[in-house]
């Protein structure tokens, strides 16, 4: 099965210069746990409500929102992965299952060569489509 039967094709993106708080608030008003940060096009890191509830504890903090990465000053560049792993719409559904639980991660961004966000595959992607049984 290739992902590109599965993929999400419809993403939501930040740009690496927004804020962690505008991450945060997309995240939350979407209903959805991974965020490609694009410029031009072009992926350049994925940032997940993971990395925003990950507190730094060598940091002083002056704010709960500062201790949850959740406040203006923190831009998204600052804490997403990059460069995030990504994958091909040619690959398998068995192989990005295998790259996500290697790498204990819950999206593949899917690029093309030149690195374009062509869209996202999920865990609950890879589940729907094992759900399916299709060969």
């Amino acid at each position: 099965m290739k992902i590109k039967e599965w993929i999400t094709r419809e993403i939501v993106t930040i740009k690496p210069e927004a804020s962690v708080k505008e991450a945060f608030m997309l995240l939350k008003s979407m209903g959805i746990r991974h965020l490609p940060v694009v410029k031009n096009g072009v992926l350049k890191g994925i940032v997940t409500d993971r990395d925003l509830r990950r507190p730094k504890l060598s940091d002083v903090f002056k704010s709960w929102d500062q201790l949850y990465r959740i406040n203006d000053e923190i831009q998204v560049e600052d804490i997403m992965a990059s460069p995030a792993l990504t994958i091909s719409e040619e690959a398998t559904i068995q192989e990005a299952a295998k790259i996500m639980a290697k790498n204990r991660i819950g999206a593949l961004p899917v690029t093309d060569k030149k690195g374009k966000l062509d869209g996202i595959i999920t865990e609950s992607d890879i589940l729907r489509a094992f759900a399916a049984g299709k060969k």
